[in-house]
């Protein structure tokens, strides 16, 4: 008769000092759990890019959309559906890359130069003076272009002494890129064949294989397994698909369009884009304070406007999943400036006086008070 053994295997120590019923809940065999495929994506992505030959080979904007892909994914596996962990990124994205990095730099930058135009001002006049009382003999346009000269001198100096250089007003057209590579992401895990140019001008864009896409909805029996054959059997390259195609886009989307895959059935997603960036354009270009602007800028902004009217028109055929990424990004981009126009102000100090006033040096103006 054989005996059973009645030793025990030693107990596991306690980690962080869980109790029991919450430790399988917690851990969930952490140490035999593979690493996810998004989080392996993001950790070799990252890699990538930090490696010394990535800018050398071309293979940075292949990288770094990577990066992009592997957010979604962390986002969508966090049990997020798609028409969430979308807007979710742009959030992230802005919250913590464009918000900090870009746009509160540039705000500060806009206020220190506005602080400065007092100083900037004045010396202006003194140099434009002095500077004729001095070269006068020589020339009247001698006298202002050398005067022209040492002012935009004196005004590059003083701004970087406070660090309010001219390029950091221009730190939010920065994000534009990061945009793009988001917008080209998405579009990949859509499935579309064409670029966002081909997109927009429909040259060869989603028509290829959207009749594909909604017959294998249309069935009753469908399911993310059945999109994800009938996407493989549309895209001749099954390595793209197995890479960047996310088939549950397809059946994750909200409200009136269910399919993130396919067009804005009614058309409605194209116009809230257009709607919302022709605000944001309206808060972040206006005037501060209530001067009026320039006319060169009043025309810049007025062609801003006219394409962003256009949007609208130009987007009817592009996948409700990049329209819902623009939306959230344009929303989310007019409530930073909303934030920035509240907690960051631009003040405008007093403007100079119209009046010419004669410039006197010291020893002129002695003799002329006597």
């Amino acid at each position: 008769m054989l005996l059973r053994s009645t030793t025990t295997a030693p107990a596991a120590p306690l980690r962080l000092g869980l109790p029991p019923r919450l430790r399988p809940h917690i851990y969930r065999n952490a140490r035999s759990r593979p690493l996810n495929p998004p989080q392996a994506r993001c950790m070799s992505a990252a890699e990538h890019l930090t490696s010394a030959g990535s800018f050398a080979d071309g293979s940075f904007a292949d990288g770094s959309l990577k990066l992009c892909l592997g957010l979604f994914e962390v986002l969508h596996n966090c049990g997020l559906s798609w028409a969430v962990a979308l807007p979710a990124g742009a959030l992230l994205v802005r919250a913590c890359i464009i918000t900090p990095f870009l746009q509160i730099p540039a705000r500060k930058a806009q206020q220190t130069t506005t602080n400065l135009l007092p100083i900037m001002q004045a010396h202006a006049i003194v140099r434009k003076h002095s500077t004729h009382l001095r070269l006068y003999h020589e020339g009247a346009q001698k006298a202002r272009n050398v005067s022209r000269t040492e002012t935009a001198l004196f005004n590059h100096k003083i701004k970087k002494r406070w660090r309010a250089q001219p390029w950091k007003h221009l730190l939010p057209l920065c994000g534009l890129p990061i945009f793009v590579a988001m917008a080209e992401t998405i579009r990949r895990m859509v499935g579309t064949r064409s670029g966002l140019w081909g997109l927009v001008f429909g040259s060869g864009s989603y028509q290829s294989e959207a009749p594909k896409t909604s017959d294998a909805l249309g069935k009753d029996d469908a399911t993310i397994e059945g999109v994800a054959d009938t996407l493989k059997g549309a895209t001749p390259d099954t390595a793209v698909v197995s890479d960047w195609i996310q088939p549950s886009l397809a059946t994750e989307g909200m409200l009136w369009f269910p399919d993130l895959m396919a067009p804005d059935p009614l058309l409605i997603l194209p116009f809230v884009v257009s709607g919302v960036t022709v605000c944001s354009l309206y808060v972040s270009s206006r005037a501060p304070g209530r001067r009026k602007q320039k006319p060169a800028w009043a025309v810049i902004r007025r062609i801003m406007m006219t394409i962003a009217l256009a949007i609208g028109p130009l987007t009817l055929n592009m996948p409700a999943g990049i329209l819902l990424y623009w939306t959230a990004s344009t929303s989310f981009a007019l409530m930073s400036n909303l934030y920035l126009d509240r907690f960051l102000p631009i003040r405008m100090p007093p403007k100079p006086c119209k009046r010419s006033i004669p410039y006197l040096p010291k020893k002129k103006a002695q003799q002329a008070g006597r």
